[in-house]
């Protein structure tokens, strides 16, 4: 019997060397084909790299000069926060009633459900710039423009993370409501609102995080808010105004994160609550229903639409006619959607080339970013270390994250070069400190009681990581890999074309503003579309393989 339990033993840690040693090996050569087909030399970004972070230092450093433009911009700040928090908002309440139309305790099912899905992954995988250059054929250059590119990614994120918080809905609760002959507004009211309301708040104020950090893209592809400032400036060598922009939005994004954090920490410890008194009305037992978790979440949807109508208040609509500008979107989509094609301008090998040097820079940047974050965030695990160096590393984090992803880039272009360099390294700045933060909130997660039977024993810190950590975390870092991937290649479609990195980005703006051809942007979308969600598949399969896998160990 013992015999036979060490040769299992042998076989399962043999196992696990051979998966790993498989992995590392793939990850390498991704990293090698990916090099080759960017054009990328690590070693000369190595040393390339001190020397335009001192640059970029000196040079974005805000100045006592600079300061005459503060006004200025904090009043775009302030309209740009504006439009995040509108966009948040009005596509959360859109997207939750979508979601009730698919979920599976009160939706219509079958193809409803299907089509509910679909849309969801369409609106969140469509770029960015293929939206802004679709809505600005008719809308024009303008704040509303800048709103609707928002508000389309955040329906189709929102629409999906509200679907899946609904189906996680304990069934018991559901099927308890129905046997009493409960209709589905009854158990929408009674049921799906009061049990997915703290997830779908943090989800909300998660996505204002997301809009805050986004419009600056969007600024500088419509045309308005803190984007349209910063390349004002940056575009005219004005560095030291540009460094106080980032100050300001950076300053903007870790405001946002940390009133976000606090309003989820106070719903969560009220939820941990008792529900209230009982007590007595007309002669009846009555629960009290305004709990202090439902008090915060009033306040909030209060707060954030009190925001939203000062934000559409003070936006500027440029001069369109909306009704006219919205039926001629709808046609601009239509010849997308229905009529994609090249109009002679490319080859689809050209296309298809340019797609994959855009997705080899995704990955490139992403498995570089996720190896580093992993080294950061192993002493970042307030478990893993004391709390001083922790809160010092996420502190860091926190800055780097609060800068938005093409602006990293941007600073490097001009201390680097253009090309795929300053690509890579600006993108991996801000997957870093992503990753870095999830993976180490993971580690966290850790039974604290295994840990201390590991330490008992006599483990190491690095065997307590390799045989405890990492095997058991090892799903979230591969969940959080992929959806960092995903987010990486819909950023490099627009980052790319603007740091002359090439890819297929560098067409669709071909086609957009040169061409003025529709159908290619259609096609261009489909190909971008097409690769997006087949990225969100491998993830999917990956993940329940993986469960699986897990579960037989």
């Amino acid at each position: 019997m013992s015999d036979a339990l060490e040769r299992a033993k042998t076989r399962y840690f043999r196992s696990r060397r051979v998966k790993a040693a498989a992995c590392i090996i793939v990850l390498l050569a991704v990293v090698v084909l990916c090099d080759l087909r960017c054009g990328f030399d690590p070693i000369e970004t190595l040393l390339d790299l001190p020397g335009s972070v001192v640059w970029s230092v000196e040079h974005f450093t805000p100045t006592l000069s600079s300061l005459d433009k503060l006004p200025k911009i904090l009043l775009a700040l302030w309209k740009t926060f504006l439009g995040a928090a509108a966009a948040a908002l009005v596509s959360a309440v859109l997207a939750y009633m979508l979601a009730l139309a698919g979920c599976r305790a009160v939706g219509l099912g079958g193809a409803v459900r299907l089509l509910v899905r679909g849309i969801a992954s369409i609106s969140r995988n469509i770029p960015n710039v293929a939206w802004a250059f679709m809505l600005m054929f008719s809308f024009g250059q303008s704040e509303f423009t800048g709103f609707l590119v928002l508000f389309m990614k955040s329906f189709g994120f929102l629409a999906r993370m509200f679907l899946e918080t609904m189906d996680e809905v304990p069934q018991g609760a559901i099927d308890a409501l129905r046997s009493v002959g409960a209709t589905r507004a009854q158990i929408v009211f009674h049921a799906l609102i009061p049990l997915t309301s703290t997830q779908v708040i943090s989800w909300l104020l998660y996505m204002v995080e997301t809009n805050a950090r986004d419009a600056t893209l969007v600024g500088m592809l419509t045309g308005s808010g803190i984007g349209f400032v910063f390349e004002l400036y940056y575009r005219t060598f004005r560095y030291d105004i540009a460094g106080l922009v980032i100050v300001c939005i950076a300053l903007m994004a870790l405001l946002c994160e940390a009133v976000s954090n606090y309003v989820r920490r106070r719903i969560i410890a009220a939820d941990a609550q008792p529900s209230g008194a009982i007590r007595r009305r007309r002669g009846r037992a009555v629960t009290r229903v305004w709990t202090r978790s439902r008090v915060v979440t009033a306040l909030t949807v209060s707060v954030l639409a009190g925001l939203t109508v000062c934000g559409f208040s003070q936006m500027s609509y440029g001069d369109v006619d909306l009704l006219r500008a919205t039926f001629g979107a709808l046609n601009n989509f239509a010849a997308m959607a229905l009529h994609p094609g090249t109009d002679g301008y490319w080859t689809m090998g050209e296309l298809l080339s340019d797609l994959g040097l855009t997705l080899a820079l995704a990955m490139l940047t992403t498995v570089i970013g996720a190896s580093l974050a992993l080294l950061v965030a192993l002493p970042a695990a307030c478990n893993l270390t004391n709390r001083a160096v922790s809160n010092a590393i996420k502190l860091v984090l926190s800055v780097i994250r609060a800068v938005p992803t093409i602006i990293w880039v941007l600073v490097f272009v001009v201390s680097i070069s253009l090309g795929a360099e300053a690509c890579i390294v600006g993108m991996m700045f801000h997957t870093v400190a992503f990753l870095a933060k999830a993976y180490s909130e993971a580690f966290e997660e850790v039974d604290p009681g295994v840990l201390e039977a590991l330490r008992s024993t006599g483990a190491t810190w690095w065997q307590t990581v390799i045989h405890c950590i990492l095997p058991e975390k090892a799903n979230d870092i591969l969940s959080w890999t992929f959806l960092r991937l995903e987010n990486n290649f819909v950023n490099t479609v627009v980052i790319a074309a603007l740091c002359g990195s090439g890819g297929i980005g560098y067409e669709l703006y071909l086609a957009a503003n040169f061409y003025f051809s529709m159908h290619a942007v259609g096609l261009i979308t489909y190909l971008c579309l097409a690769v997006s969600m087949a990225l969100e598949a491998i993830a999917a399969r990956l993940h329940a393989r993986f469960e699986v896998d897990r579960a037989s160990w």
